[in-house]
């Protein structure tokens, strides 16, 4: 007669049959966030600008979904360097943790700090910042850290615009403190100031712009990691008022039916020719012809036993007209 065992049993040996492998057994994670890499500072004006970005997975690879705290410090650098001690001497600045990130899209988050410089002028300082995700005593390593020397703030320089014939020149009184200027200059297609380059006189030749186009220039002061704010923007639209160089190179040569007069071409790219003027024996300089566009011209109103002189001046688009040349002379 067959025995009938309890149900539990039965239940109990179903399920140990029944089951897949089920694996080791992980250790709960220590939620320690990874350490942030990108941190950087720059004093500018009277403030330091601190910026990193907040670390997106923990040190074993778990999204970050929110920080518990946001631990930056700054305090004096010494060598050699003991994270440590300095930490344990350094002023500490609470941030308000970043907004709670999606968990199955974790993403590193953007985070900036602003810091008086009044109470740090004249040190060499370093700065460094860590996280916390579980509680406050539960922090990741600290970042790199960013060293600075903190110098007084460089006031912005007051700068002048002029339009010359060879391009916008931006001038300024040199900075107290500043061994670099940087310019940069903004037209209307732009979204931003765009900087052109970096100056160690008190000027700067923007050799790039164009006639009858707006602009508006700045230029920041700088030493090292310090910079002034931009200075007060300078607006200009330059006209083009500046003759062509005056033509050199002036030739005459007699030849049987003709004189053939030649010069060097003039280098500006808004040339627009020549004029040619003539004496005849030691008297008044006259125009002749009608403006050319090469640098020859081939003068056949001449007659044997007289004395020409040449000379020729340059006109661009704008008609601005260049002074004349030196004067060059053949017998016929």
């Amino acid at each position: 007669m067959p025995v009938r065992l309890p149900r539990a049993v039965t239940l109990l040996a179903f399920t140990l049959t029944s089951c897949g492998y089920v694996g080791p057994v992980l250790p709960p994670s220590p939620e320690l966030p990874q350490a942030v890499t990108d941190l950087s500072v720059i004093e500018r004006g009277d403030r330091l600008f601190i910026a990193f970005t907040t670390p997106a997975r923990t040190t074993d690879s778990l999204p970050v979904e929110h920080f518990s705290q946001v631990d930056l410090r700054l305090g004096t650098y010494q060598t050699p360097f003991d994270f440590n001690a300095w930490a344990a001497a350094a002023t500490a600045y609470q941030l308000p943790p970043p907004p709670a990130a999606d968990p199955s899209n974790p993403l590193a988050i953007s985070m900036n700090q602003q810091i008086p410089v009044a109470d740090w002028v004249g040190k060499r300082v370093a700065i460094a910042v860590r996280t916390a995700v579980k509680k406050k005593d539960h922090f990741s390593a600290w970042s790199n850290r960013a060293v600075i020397n903190v110098v007084a703030p460089i006031p912005p320089p007051v700068i002048h615009v002029t339009s010359t014939a060879k391009g916008v020149l931006v001038s300024w009184q040199p900075s107290p403190g500043a061994t670099d200027y940087r310019v940069s200059r903004k037209a209307a297609a732009d979204n931003a100031p765009v900087q052109l380059g970096v100056s160690q006189t008190n000027n700067y030749l923007d050799e790039g712009s164009q006639y009858d186009t707006p602009y508006v220039y700045t230029v920041v002061a700088a030493h090292d990691l310090a910079e002034s704010l931009p200075s007060r923007p300078e607006s200009i639209t330059a006209t083009d008022t500046f003759a062509p160089s005056v033509p050199s190179g002036m030739t005459a040569l007699a030849g049987p039916n003709s004189i053939e007069v030649s010069w060097q071409r003039s280098p500006e790219s808004d040339l627009k020719g020549y004029f040619i003027y003539r004496s005849v024996d030691n008297g008044p300089f006259e125009k002749i012809g009608d403006l050319l566009t090469v640098p020859t011209f081939s003068d056949r109103n001449v007659q044997h036993g007289k004395t020409y002189r040449y000379q020729v001046s340059a006109t661009d688009q704008k008609n601005n007209t260049s002074e004349r040349s030196t004067p060059a002379e053949v017998s016929y």
